[in-house]
């Protein structure tokens, strides 16, 4: 066992660069928001908002879903983006800590275990957690450094195994309607 402060560091950058506004879901991570959301959300000025990096881990701190405490993504956008100044952005010591740590907080009952210890409800059920609060908490970890490589190339692997076959089922169901299609003719 580790305190996530050992393996996160938070990002205090920034969006001086006017980089574009991500939203994070829960079940597509670190997305652009008008892509996801239809439209922006952010306000006029976003110089204020938080930089996220290729391989950061965000943590959202709004209830959504089957996690009542938010969310916890490492962002997989290829180029610099910002997010709310509600959000905490934290970057990882290695690639493979910020690997575990995203498969790791998928689970809503993980994430809800680490943060309910954390989290202090306020007026009209606000989560208040501190950037610096939400890595005083401990999670499973190798005690030698070389033991998370093995798990963050298998948790990769696994992760590129189900969207093969996430692909092929949908090619499978397309196969499926052409061929039914073709025998009622």
């Amino acid at each position: 066992m580790i305190y996530l402060s050992k393996l996160l560091t938070e990002r205090k950058e920034k969006n001086r660069n006017g980089y574009e506004v991500s939203s994070v879901s829960v079940s597509e991570g670190v997305i652009n928001q008008i892509e996801y959301l239809g439209r922006s959300f952010a306000a006029s000025d976003t110089s204020k908002y938080n930089v996220v990096r290729y391989g950061d881990i965000v943590y959202t701190k709004s209830p959504t879903g089957n996690f009542p405490y938010g969310i916890i993504k490492q962002s997989f956008q290829k180029h610099p983006v910002a997010v709310s100044p509600l959000y905490g952005v934290y970057e990882p010591y290695s690639n493979e800590a910020g690997c575990f740590l995203h498969y790791y907080f998928l689970s809503s009952i993980v994430t809800t275990n680490y943060l309910s210890p954390l989290i202090q409800k306020g007026a009209k059920n606000t989560i208040n957690i501190s950037n610096q609060t939400f890595l005083n908490n401990i999670v499973p970890y190798p005690k030698e450094e070389v033991g998370i490589i093995p798990i963050a190339a298998l948790l990769r692997n696994v992760q590129i195994k189900l969207n093969i076959e996430r692909l092929s089922l949908v090619l499978l169901e397309q196969q499926k309607i052409y061929l039914l299609r073709g025998m009622f003719i």
